[in-house]
């Protein structure tokens, strides 16, 4: 079964996702799984980088075994998480609707059958080419949330970069592709190709630029405002090559704020 497009929204009620209340955008969906729009500053699932936090996961089963209908009438079993994505990182995410969906889902990311784009704002260093290959192995930190790059004891991790646009202010739109991605992979890979993600906080990221700074006009009280508030990365594409899944390409469209960013930039989409 093809995957099918939609403009649903799923909604949440407060505490589920946080303090107030939130509707999410279901992508795509087919008999095997529900593909959502993650707004940024979300946790997908329980993970100890982030214990404290809710997470889409938790709440999709929540509301599934509450009975409400928009839930019920997506014929899911259960909800289970395919991939874990940052909570700083907004865009798709995929989640299996049964058991058996989950096993086949993650037998593909396993075998290199699944490709993702995330696609970021950054600032490049000087001498940095047009396309980037990052292939440094990564190692879990043993104390803090974050990722180390370690030739002796890393996983094996590999992102390709590329550059899109050129914008204003020596900021460009970068893509990242890669066909299996451990957590915070494409932040630091990114940091350690010499790019500097807007609002990166963790691996030596830039802050995005004020309205001022760019010369753009907005109320007085917003002059001094980011253009942009949170970590510029977005997961913009999955692309599932699978014979028993049904082969698809699916779409995370970015958020007004982001787009009104590039826009700022005069790197408009």
């Amino acid at each position: 079964m093809k995957a099918q497009q939609h403009k649903q929204t799923l909604g949440f009620p407060e505490p589920l996702l946080g303090s107030e209340g939130i509707r999410i955008p279901v992508i795509a969906e087919t008999e095997h799984y529900l593909a959502l729009n993650k707004p940024v500053d979300l946790a997908v699932r329980q993970h100890p980088w982030d214990a404290e936090q809710p997470n889409l996961d938790h709440a999709l089963n929540q509301q599934l075994q509450s009975g409400k209908p928009e839930f019920m009438t997506t014929g899911a079993e259960l909800f289970a998480s395919v991939y874990y994505l940052d909570r700083v990182i907004s865009g798709l995410s995929l989640f299996a609707k049964c058991k058996s969906s989950w096993a086949k889902l993650k037998n593909c990311m396993g075998s290199g059958l699944m490709d993702f784009r995330f696609i970021f704002i950054a600032h490049a260093e000087p001498m940095v080419e047009e396309t980037v290959l990052c292939e440094v192995p990564l190692l879990p930190h043993r104390h803090k949330a974050q990722m180390l790059p370690s030739s002796a004891m890393g996983k094996q991790a590999k992102t390709l970069f590329r550059c899109i646009k050129s914008g204003r202010e020596g900021w460009s739109l970068w893509e990242a592709r890669t066909n299996f991605f451990r957590p915070h992979q494409i932040r630091l890979h990114a940091a350690l190709s010499g790019l500097k993600i807007m609002n990166e906080r963790l691996y030596l990221g830039q802050e995005a630029p004020t309205y001022a700074a760019v010369g753009k006009r907005k109320k007085s009280s917003d002059f001094e405002r980011q253009i942009f508030q949170s970590t510029a990365l977005h997961l913009a594409e999955w692309t599932l090559c699978s014979e028993e899944l049904d082969s698809t390409l699916i779409e995370a469209p970015l958020s007004k704020a982001y787009q009104g960013a590039l826009h700022c930039l005069e790197m408009k989409l």
